[in-house]
This record gives C-alpha cells, structure tokens and sequence, in this order.
C-alpha cells in the first residue's frame, strides 16, 4: 500500500486503526485489497478488516463498498461470512468482518489429496454448505463474482473434524465490474478468470449463472485436486479421465449430475444455486422427498385487506394455453372490476381470441377474496384439474387455474411487464402451458444435455415414451377437450412417479413430443429397471383416466453411436 506516500506508518501487526482495531496479522492479498485480523478493542472480539490498496483503488470503489455493507447485511445466513460496518481510515475506507478461524477450501483440497482425497459424505457437507452459501447470496439479489476455493472458509469441529464451508467475499466485484471497462489484455472484471464462466471469459459481467459456473469448477476441484486453466471445459472429457480420486463413486447419479449442470455452456442449462442438493435419498428418512421444479410463479397472494374489499388491479389472468391461438398464450389482463364478463364477443369485458370459447362464455365474480367463474352456457364448456366433468361455478383462488374451452387462465397477482410477468412468458416460452412439460424444441436441446451427461459418466440413458390413445385417434390427431384434461393430469402425474421412484434430487427432463405424447429421460437404471419403473408408472396412471382412454408407454434405450434425438418418436 502506499502508506509511505501519505506520511502514515506501514501496516503491520500492532498498528491501531481508528483507536480501535488493533492489527494483529495479514491474512492475504487479493486483486483490489488485503484482509488483516484485527482485535475490536470496543467489542473484545476478533475481526476481519478488509482494506482496498491505494494503487488499486478506482472511481466509485468507496461507494461500491457502502453497497457492499448495506446488502451483504441483508444475508444472514450461517454458510455466508457476515459483513459488520464500516468506517473510514487514514488508510482507506475499511469493511470490518467477522472472522473465521479455519483454512481455505484451497488449501483444505491440497491437505485432503495427501490423504487420498475426500469420501463422500465429506464431499457433500461441504458441497451442501457451499450452495447453501450462494444460494442466499442469490436470494438477496447479490452477485458474488469472484467465487472459488480461496474464498470458501472450511472450518474445524472441537476435535478436529470437518466443521463447515463458509463463503467469503461477495459483493464488491460485481460493483467493480459494472465501474470500471474492460482493458486490452485485462481479466474481463474484478474476478478469477480461472473460474469464470465461458460467457464471462468472452465479454465480462458477473452474473447468478457465472456464479453458479464457478461453483462447479469448485466442487470438480474437490474431485480432482487440480486448479482449473482459465477457460477449462471439463464436460469436453469422460469425468473418470479427469479425477485423481474417485469421489464420486459414493455419490446418487444425480448428485454427479448437478456438477455437469452447473458447468453447461449455456447459462440458462445452469441448474440455480437454490436447487443444488447434496445427499444420499437412499440413507435419509422415509419424509417425502420435495424435487424442485420450474414452476410458473403466480406472485405473492394478496394480503388481508383482500377479504375485506374489492382492490381493482390487485389481481390479473395470465393466459397460459390456447389451442388456436398461441400468440394470446402470456397475455395479462387484469381484473379492475368486481364483475367481468368473457367471451370472442367485441362487447365481452375480456375478449379472447381462442375460437373454442364462446361468443359469451363465463361471468367472474369477485366474493369473499374468491373469484366465483359461472359458465353462461357455453358451447365448450368450463373446467377445473381435478375433474373432467363440466363446471357451472367455478371458485378460482390465487395461483390456481380455470379453463374456458381449450383455453387455460392462472390467476395471478403481478403487472403488465413486470419482473413477474417477465418471468411468467419466459417460462411459458419454455414450457407447454397445458401440461408444464418442455416444449418440443426446449425439450430436445435437454436431451442433448442428458445424453451428453450419460456419456460423460458412462450411464445408460433411458427414454420412456407415453401416449394417450382412445377412439377419437381413429377419426382426428387434435386432442378432444376430454383428451386434453386427462393429458395434463396424466404428465403431472408419471413425472412425480418417475421422480419418486428414481428417488430424484433434480426433476427429471420430460418433454411434450405429440398432441398425446411425451417423453421421460431417465439416466442410471439399467434396461430392466427401467421396464420395471415404466409399467409401475403405467399401472397406478392408468386408473386416473377417464373411461375409453389408455396410456400405452415403450421405451428406448440410448447407444452412443445413434443420435438420441431419432429415439424420440416411436
């Protein structure tokens, strides 16, 4: 630092900062500052005082770090270092930390490949609290930036053990890399280039999906004892060529495979920090096990006030399927009035363009914070999920679902545009609106993913393909309205199963393929225990079905040398 220059003494062990923080000793240096322990002599505890150097210092830094205080104060989080104040000094404006006694994942990966590497159960304690750790960060709506074994804490039980893996650091990079531009030359932004991101490396900006891509460089570093090269592509080569040590091999196939996600190409391939889970099904309780899934998000529900009057704008329709019209499907209406009619006629209060609604179909009615949805004598019918009968009367609560012909309506509590509604047409443009499968063409590029996956661990991989048949297949390929209920139900349902009986960590890839069809991947179960899954699936389905229609499955079983793709038809 250039204490020199400015007339103060160098810092070094005994120097006092602020007639407060007494240093004792550096703990490193990093590209834009050194982090010092300190002894708070205010509050009798020891601390970690991080200090940008003079020379390092750029245009927005000191306001960068006051964003750094006040968000990281908003993670409280027992996986994710704990930011206290800070304060300026003759010697630059300081972040005063808390400080943890421990080594680094670094140093820890070096210590464990002298003793053959980590087990299992080491593996995923420490992959859990890494996670964990990002995922908070992530909630907060922070970016790390500079994730990577160096800034992962790894601390000691009383007796030695393995205590927990804490993240450090977070925040100031992402300021950084917002305030300064790319030199000639240059790493793109304050982070490793080790560990960033191919997207990052190309053009910089730390993002969640970087983030995450540098969390499965750090765990694939626990595995094979070797610091990544800037731009390494790890899924280029079989994952047992890479490791010194076979970690894995203790691991649930989907454990391995959330590595492989996290390391994709693509950032939207990246499985979320959230939704990385690090443990053994098999060995835990008989509890359910809850598999995340993408799942359209209807906003938050309205508060108390909503029971008591009529709030015009609190709520809306989302427009999630439509067999004749796609291009109303993510069409937001909301509902500014207590009674609304609906239907294809211009003088309807919502007019549709879906032509198996009627010319004046539904009247909704706001009551009691329920919305009560009366067909008016439609020629197609109204529906909810858990019948395929038709409805007179509807109750349509917050986050459910009614469907007017063979066009779906989610009632939901965001705004025209906004980061919710954003999010709702994305995923309505991954997803088939009806049954919540993976349209065709996303599906196809997922089971790019899951073949490239099998290969990489040298897994088989599995296609169940289901279809639903009945008499009117004889006559016409477009599904009844019948046809179309019993879809939905049946996907939602095989997906659980399937999930459930793999004892899943990560939802299984499943696409829609057909007007009656879809595909479940599965990677792991050999040829036999895949059949044996598939007609218990088809067995405990078939009962939810209405009379007439069956649910006929076949499988097929990958090779490496046939494009998975030709596999998806029957």
């Amino acid at each position: 630092m250039s204490d020199a220059r400015a007339g103060l003494p160098p810092l070094q062990t005994g120097t006092i900062i602020n007639d407060r923080y007494e240093i004792r000793q550096s703990l490193g240096k990093g590209g834009m500052g050194e982090v010092f322990l300190a002894y708070d002599r205010a509050t009798q505890q020891s601390v970690a005082l991080k200090i940008v150097r003079e020379e390092a210092r750029m245009p927005g830094d000191d306001e960068a770090l006051r964003q750094e205080l006040l968000l990281a104060r908003s993670v409280s989080h027992p996986n994710v270092c704990r930011v206290h104040d800070l304060a300026p000094s003759p010697y630059g404006p300081i972040l005063v930390m808390e400080y943890i006694t421990g080594q680094t994942l670094h140093t820890h990966i070096r210590k464990k490949k002298a003793q053959r590497g980590y087990t299992s159960d080491e593996f995923r304690r420490l992959a859990h609290d890494i996670a964990s750790g990002v995922a908070a960060i992530h909630g907060a709506g922070l970016v790390h930036g500079d994730l990577k074994p160096g800034n992962v804490m790894v601390t000691a039980t009383l007796d030695g053990g393995l205590g927990k893996g804490i993240v450090l650091d977070f925040g100031f990079a992402k300021e950084r890399a917002r305030a300064s531009a790319r030199r000639p030359g240059a790493p793109p932004d304050g982070g490793t280039p080790n560990y960033m991101s191919p997207e990052r490396i190309r053009s910089g900006g730390a993002s969640p999906e970087d983030d995450v891509y540098a969390l499965g460089l750090t765990l694939l570093e626990m595995w094979t004892c070797r610091v990544p090269e800037p731009g390494f592509k790890p899924r280029a080569k079989p994952m047992r060529e890479q490791i010194m040590f076979d970690v894995p091999a203790g691991l649930s196939i989907d454990e391995v495979k959330q590595v492989f996600r996290c390391l994709a190409d693509p950032p939207d391939q990246r499985l979320p920090a959230r939704h990385l889970r690090f443990f053994n099904p098999v060995t835990l309780t008989t509890n359910p096990i809850q598999v995340p899934r993408e799942r359209l998000d209807p906003g938050p529900p309205p508060g108390r006030n909503a029971t008591v009057q009529f709030v015009a704008g609190q709520q809306a329709l989302l427009a999630t399927f439509a067999t004749n019209a796609q291009e109303f499907v993510g069409e937001l209406i909301g509902l500014d009035k207590a009674q609304i009619t609906i239907g294809r006629r211009p003088e309807n209060d919502i007019v549709v363009p879906e032509a198996t609604v009627s010319g004046s179909h539904a009247v909704m009615r706001w009551a009691n914070a329920t919305w009560i949805v009366e067909d008016v004598g439609s020629t197609n019918g109204t529906y909810v999920d858990h019948t395929y009968e038709r409805k007179r009367l509807v109750n349509l609560m917050h986050g459910g679902e009614v469907q007017l012909g063979e066009l779906r309506f989610k009632l939901v509590s965001f705004q025209r545009d906004s980061p919710g509604h954003r999010r709702a047409k994305t995923y309505l443009a991954r997803r088939d609106g009806l049954t919540g499968l993976l349209s065709r063409e996303q599906f196809l590029t997922a089971l790019d993913e899951e073949a490239a996956f099998a290969d990489w661990v040298d897994a088989p991989l599995t296609l169940a393909r289901y279809e639903l048949r009945g008499p009117n297949r004889l006559v016409s390929e477009r599904p009844t309205i019948l046809e179309m209920l019993a879809l939905r139900r049946a996907a939602t349902r095989i997906v659980e199963l399937t999930d459930m009986l793999l004892l899943s960590l990560i939802a299984v890839t499943a696409g829609r393929t057909g007007p009656l069809r879809f595909v479940v991947v599965m990677v792991g179960p050999g040829a036999q225990d895949a059949r044996n899954l598939v007609e218990q699936v088809v067995g405990q389905v078939q009962g939810m079905l209405p009379d007439g229609l069956d649910l006929i499955a076949s499988i097929a079983r990958h090779e490496s040398t046939t494009p998975v793709r030709t596999l998806v038809d029957p």
